[in-house]
């Protein structure tokens, strides 16, 4: 009964993913997507362990690691854009003054 309870969740996440992709709600860049293909072949790789269907304990491990990279990659890319844009010494904006009388604001 757990099995067949995990593999309905495993499959529901990832489909959940896909039609969410097709749709348009998500992209193949968004955290959620990464998220419900990595718990979605987890969870199926569990159920199929439990059935001892061990090809596909491989194909829903292996699908749930290339969403891990993608959330790895995800966690990375965020935090070194976040690292990379300088504090403001003051937190003031100055006005350009070569803009003119409607000049652009800009951080010194």
């Amino acid at each position: 009964m757990l099995a067949a309870v995990l593999g309905w969740m495993g499959m529901l996440g990832t489909f959940i993913a896909y039609a969410m992709l097709c749709r348009g709600r998500l992209t193949q860049e968004s955290f959620m997507y990464a998220a419900l293909n990595t718990a979605g072949g987890l969870v199926g790789g569990i159920s199929c362990a439990l059935y001892g269907a061990w090809p596909s304990v491989v194909s829903n491990v292996a699908w749930s690691l290339v969403g891990l990279h993608s959330l790895v990659r995800m966690y990375f890319q965020r935090h070194s854009a976040a690292a990379a844009v300088p504090p403001e010494a003051d937190g003031c904006v100055q006005l350009d003054p070569k803009a003119g009388q409607g000049g652009r604001a800009r951080i010194p």
